[in-house]
């Protein structure tokens, strides 16, 4: 009786082990990102004069709305937008929640190397009108770069709605401007890292085949 080499079973595990999504292995260290604005600079003073003027002319609803976008979930942030019925966000949800969990950590980690005061603890004349987040961990927006993250996930899925769910990813950034709670160079940062990220998605093959199960239209 002939043995089975050695190699011919390990590559046979290997074939029968489920292999692991290639597009999950997405970490921060996959992209870069300019530091913010320095102290003092133009840009810092931009960010500020920005900020008061939102303030001046925000709306109640404005303020309300960004309350209840407090935790940047698919729900959060999209249900409000009326462009996916309940039901369509809910068929997402499972695959949108675990693209979400991995654009966290990637702008956490970006949050935790650059350390950015928050703009209200920078300038007491900023008063925001949503919850305000703890620690100085501003640079770049959570909320600006899951939101537009979303959006391209989403506008991919649902590609008839795409142009008005992009348009709702950058509204979701604007708000967080708006209710004082970030500079307008942490959104911004935000969503062209969403960019980058969108773009590093669409190279995996594994990713868009899980896209293409879930999309409804051509």
């Amino acid at each position: 009786m002939k043995s089975t080499p050695l190699l011919l079973i390990a590559f046979a595990a290997a074939s029968a082990a489920p292999a692991s999504a290639a597009w999950t292995s997405i970490t921060a260290s996959d992209f870069e990102m300019a530091p913010p604005p320095a102290k003092g600079s133009p840009a810092y003073q931009q960010d500020f004069a920005t900020l008061l003027s939102l303030q001046d002319s925000r709306t109640q609803e404005q303020c309300d709305m960004a309350t209840a976008m407090n935790i940047p979930t698919l729900s959060a942030l999209y249900a409000p937008s009326g462009i996916l019925t309940s039901a369509e966000l809910s068929s997402v949800a499972p695959f949108l929640n675990q693209v979400d969990a991995k654009v966290n950590a990637i702008a956490t980690a970006f949050k935790k190397e650059y350390m950015r005061p928050r703009p209200y603890n920078e300038d007491p004349q900023i008063q925001p009108c949503a919850p305000k987040p703890s620690g100085a961990q501003a640079y770049p927006s959570d909320h600006a770069t899951v939101g537009a993250v979303d959006a391209c996930v989403l506008g991919l899925i649902f590609p008839d709605r795409a142009a008005k769910l992009t348009d709702w990813g950058q509204y979701v950034g604007q708000l967080r401007v708006i209710s004082g709670v970030h500079h307008p160079s942490d959104v911004a940062a935000g969503q062209t890292l969403a960019a980058s990220i969108c773009s590093w998605l669409e190279e995996q093959g594994d990713f868009n085949a899980a896209v293409a199960k879930l999309r409804t239209g051509p």
